[in-house]
C-alpha cells in the first residue's frame, strides 16, 4: 500500500478522498490556491501546500507544478479526484513519466475514452448502439450544417473533451446553430483545454443509466451495477440514485455485459463508469439503450453505490492501482435498499440558477444521513471554481422511504449568507415525476421553469400577511395587533411582483383580509415562532415559517415562498431606468461581445457572454434601442452588479 498520497484537488472530493486514505493509514498531501488558504480539505490533510493563485489554470491546472511538488515531498501516488485534470491525458502521461503512481487509469484509455469522439469510433466495433452525430469541422461551416440536416433536428452540440453537463447546447433551428457550436467551443477551450466540439441527434427523454465498472491490472473485471442518474438539469445530474428501479433486469444484463466488454476492449485499469440513454418508451420487457460515454474516473454520485453496496469505492481504486487483485465476488453483490443524493449547490434556482458565491455565514447540516460536503460555516465560495458545496446522500429499506427521508434532510440543512438550490431540490422530490419514478433526462428542465415561475396563492398571501403583521406588532409595539381591534395596509413583495394588502378586524377573532378584488375571511388564528393554523372560507389552514427582519420564508408542500415587507412600488419611470441597463448578475469575465456603441439593438437579442464557475451566461437587451456605455473588453474581470451597457 502506498505510504502518501497527493490530492490534486480540492472541496469535497478532497474531503472525502482524504478520510479513505486516512482509514487505510496514508499520509495525504493537499494542494490549496491562495484562495483556498482556509479551506476545509487543506486543514482535513496531514500536509497542505499551496501551488499558486485563485485562477484554476495558475494553480490547479498547473502539471508541472503539481507534480514538482509530489517529487519535491517524495510521494509515491497522486489522485486526481475528478474534474479539473482527472481526465487529462497529458497529465496521467506525465505523472506516470515522473516515476509516481497515477491513480486512475492509464493514461492511453483516458485518451481512448477521453474524446467522445474517438470513444464512439472504439465502441462502434463493439457492436453497442451509439446515437447519430459527426465532428465538427470549424473551418466548414457549410459541410456542418448539411450534415446536421441529414441527421435532422433538433440536435446537441457537445464538447468532446467534456463532462459534467458542461459545454452542451441543443439546437432546434439552423439559425442556431453556428452560434452554438461557438459558444460550446468558448466553454469546451476554458474548461477543457480542447476546443473539439461533436454533433449529435437530440433524444428527448430517456433514462441516463450507468454501470459502474471495476478491473485490476491483472484482467480482472466486474460491475457493481448501476445507477439512474436522470434527474437532470441542463445536462447536469442534480439526484442520484441506486438501483434503478424502473429498467427491467434483462436490459440491466445487456449494459453490465455492455460495460465489461468496453472495459476490456480498452484494457481499462480502474474504476470507472460507462453511461447509456435508454429509451424508455417502447414499453418493452428489454428496453434500447445507447452508449453517450465513458467517464475514466471516480463519479461525483458514487456514494450510492456505496451504501446500497457496503463498499468503499475509493479504497477499491487505491487497491488497484496499487497492484492487487480484485477480490469481490459479483455473485455476492446483492444491492441492500436504496439510495439517493442530492448535490447542493450555491446557485439561486429563483434566478435562472446564477451561482451565488459570497460567505457561508452558518452551515448546519441535517441530524442523519450522510453529509460529504467540501465547506464549513464561515468559509467563502469563490468565483473561480464548481459552485458545488457538497452532496447529501441518504439510505433506506425502499425507494420511497429513501426519498421522504432525503425531504426531511433538506428541511433541515440551513446555509446563511448565499442562496442554495436546496428548495428546488424539495420541489423536486415532492412533485409527481420523481415520486413515481417517471422522470427521464430533459424533465427538470421543464420543471425548473414551473418551479421559477411559481406564484404563491391567496392563501399563501393571507397567512404571509398575518404572520408579519402578528411579528411586527410583537417586535415593535404597533398600534395593530393580531389579537386586537384595528386596520393595517402593508406592501409583500415576492420575487418581483407587489401585492397591496388591507387586513382589518372589529373584534381581534374575526379578520377580513382584502387584495384586489378578492375578500378572505379568517378565524381561529393560532401562531407560533414557527408556524401558523387558522380558518379562511371555513376551511382550516397550515403553514411552516420562518421570519427575519422584513423577510418571510413561508413553506407549503415543499415549495418556499419569499416574502418582503417593502413600503413602496417601483415607479413606471424606474422600471424603465432598470431595463435599460444590461447589469452583470455575478462576477466573472467577458467571455464574448457581441455589439459596440451606437449599434441598435432589439428587445432579447443578445449582447454580452460573461463566464463564471465554469460556466457561460448570456445576456440580452431588455428593450430596444441603441448601445451606450459600452466600455469593457473581452477577457475583463468584473463585478456582480457592474452595468457593462446601456439600451438608449
Amino acid at each position: 500500500m502506498f505510504k502518501s498520497i497527493l490530492i490534486a484537488n480540492r472541496g469535497e472530493i478532497a474531503c472525502r478522498l482524504i478520510k479513505s486514505a486516512r482509514r487505510l493509514g496514508i499520509k495525504t498531501y493537499a494542494v490549496y490556491s491562495e484562495a483556498d488558504k482556509h479551506s476545509l480539505h487543506t486543514k482535513e490533510a496531514d500536509v497542505a501546500v499551496c501551488i499558486g493563485q485563485a485562477e484554476s489554470k495558475k494553480s490547479y491546472l498547473n502539471i508541472k507544478r503539481i507534480i514538482e511538488i509530489a517529487l519535491e515531498n517524495k510521494i509515491e501516488a497522486i489522485h486526481p479526484g475528478y474534474g479539473f485534470l482527472s481526465e487529462n491525458y497529458l497529465f496521467a502521461k506525465k505523472v506516470e513519466a515522473s516515476g509516481i503512481k497515477f491513480i486512475g487509469p492509464s493514461w492511453k484509455s483516458i485518451r481512448a475514452m477521453g474524446n467522445k469522439n474517438n470513444a464512439k469510433e472504439i465502441i462502434s466495433s463493439a457492436n453497442i448502439p451509439l446515437v447519430d452525430g459527426f465532428l465538427v469541422d470549424k473551418e466548414k461551416p457549410v459541410e456542418n450544417k448539411n450534415k446536421v440536416k441529414e441527421i435532422g433536428f433538433p440536435v446537441i452540440a457537445k464538447a468532446a473533451a467534456g463532462g459534467g453537463g458542461k459545454g452542451m447546447r441543443v439546437v432546434y433551428r439552423e439559425s442556431d446553430l453556428q452560434d452554438s457550436i461557438e459558444a460550446v467551443t468558448r466553454e469546451a477551450r476554458s474548461s477543457f483545454k480542447d476546443d473539439e466540439v461533436i454533433i449529435e441527434k437530440y433524444i428527448k427523454g430517456g433514462k441516463h443509466i450507468e454501470i459502474q465498472i471495476a478491473r485490476d491490472n491483472h484482467g480482472n473485471c466486474i460491475h457493481l451495477l448501476e445507477r439512474d442518474c436522470s434527474s437532470q438539469r441542463r445536462y447536469q445530474k442534480v439526484l442520484e440514485e441506486a438501483p434503478s428501479l424502473s429498467i427491467p433486469e434483462p436490459t440491466k444484463r445487456r449494459m453490465y455485459e455492455a460495460a465489461i466488454d468496453i472495459a476490456n476492449k480498452i484494457d481499462y485499469r480502474s474504476l470507472g463508469t460507462i453511461e447509456f440513454i435508454v429509451d424508455v418508451q417502447s414499453h418493452r420487457d428489454d428496453l434500447p439503450f445507447f452508449f453517450l460515454e465513458m467517464n475514466t474516473r471516480l463519479q461525483v454520485e458514487h456514494p450510492v453505490t456505496e451504501e446500497i453496496l457496503g463498499v468503499d469505492l475509493v479504497e477499491l481504486q487505491i487497491n488497484i492501482a496499487a497492484g492487487k487483485k480484485l477480490d469481490i465476488d459479483i455473485d455476492k453483490v446483492i444491492p441492500s435498499g436504496h439510495a439517493i443524493e442530492a448535490r447542493i449547490y450555491a446557485e439561486d434556482p429563483k434566478n435562472d440558477f446564477l451561482p451565488s458565491p459570497g460567505l457561508i455565514q452558518a452551515l448546519n447540516l441535517p441530524k442523519e444521513g450522510r453529509f460529504d460536503f467540501g465547506v464549513r460555516s464561515g468559509d467563502y465560495v469563490s468565483t473561480f471554481y464548481d459552485p458545488m458545496l457538497g452532496k447529501i446522500i441518504v439510505h433506506a429499506k425502499d425507494r420511497d422511504e429513501a426519498r421522504t427521508k432525503l425531504i426531511g434532510c433538506l428541511e433541515e440543512l440551513k446555509v446563511q449568507g448565499i442562496k442554495t438550490n436546496t428548495d428546488f431540490l424539495s420541489y423536486i422530490l415532492n412533485g409527481e415525476i420523481f415520486s413515481k419514478n417517471i422522470i427521464q433526462i430533459t424533465d427538470l428542465d421543464d420543471l425548473a421553469l414551473k418551479y421559477k415561475n411559481l406564484s404563491p396563492n391567496p392563501t399563501d398571501l393571507v397567512a404571509a400577511t398575518l404572520i408579519i403583521l402578528n411579528a411586527e406588532a410583537q417586535l415593535q409595539n404597533k398600534m395593530w395587533r393580531l389579537w386586537g381591534t384595528g386596520t393595517a395596509n402593508i406592501l409583500l413583495r415576492q420575487q418581483e411582483k407587489s401585492y397591496p394588502i388591507k387586513i382589518n378586524s372589529s373584534d381581534g377573532r374575526k379578520f377580513q383580509v382584502n387584495f384586489g378584488d378578492e375578500i378572505f375571511v379568517v378565524e381561529n388564528v393560532c401562531s407560533s415562532k414557527t408556524n401558523i393554523s387558522f380558518e379562511v372560507n371555513q376551511r382550516m389552514i397550515r403553514f411552516d415559517f420562518q421570519a427575519k427582519d422584513k423577510i418571510l420564508n413561508l413553506y407549503r408542500e415543499g415549495i418556499k415562498f419569499v416574502f418582503e415587507n417593502i413600503t413602496n412600488i417601483y415607479q413606471s419611470n424606474e422600471v424603465d431606468g432598470q431595463e435599460r441597463k444590461i447589469i452583470a448578475p455575478i462576477t466573472g469575465s467577458i467571455a464574448k461581445i457581441l455589439v459596440k456603441n451606437g449599434q441598435v439593438v432589439s428587445k432579447n437579442e443578445a449582447v454580452v457572454f460573461i463566464e463564471a464557475m465554469k460556466m457561460e451566461y448570456k445576456l440580452v437587451a431588455l428593450k430596444s434601442g441603441k448601445v451606450i456605455g459600452l466600455e469593457n473588453k473581452k477577457g475583463d474581470l468584473i463585478e456582480k452588479g457592474e452595468i457593462l451597457l446601456e439600451i438608449e
